[in-house]
C-alpha cells in the first residue's frame, strides 16, 4: 500500500508514487509561509539523519509534503 501525502501549502493530496513521478519548481511564497516551509525543511533534515525517508515535493506547487496519518475510521474494511 502506497503512503498518502498532503501538501503543506496547496490542497493537493495523493500517493507517494504520484508525487515522486513529477518534478515542479517550488512556487514563490509570502514571507509567513516561507518561514513555515523553512521549519518543515529543518524537521525533514532531522528525520533523514535519524534514518527516515524524505517525502517528495508536491507535484502541483513544488513545496513540502507530509504523510497523512490514517485513522481507524478511514482505513479500508
Amino acid at each position: 500500500m502506497d503512503k498518502t501525502l498532503r501538501c503543506t501549502v496547496c490542497t493537493w493530496r495523493g500517493a507517494w508514487a504520484e508525487a515522486a513521478a513529477v518534478r515542479v519548481q517550488p512556487a514563490p511564497l509570502p514571507p509567513v509561509l516561507e518561514e513555515l516551509q523553512h521549519a518543515y525543511e529543518e524537521k525533514q533534515l532531522e528525520e533523514e539523519q535519524l534514518g527516515g525517508h524524505k517525502p517528495p515535493a508536491c507535484p502541483v506547487c513544488g513545496n513540502h509534503t507530509l504523510a497523512v496519518k490514517l485513522h481507524r475510521s478511514h482505513a479500508a474494511a
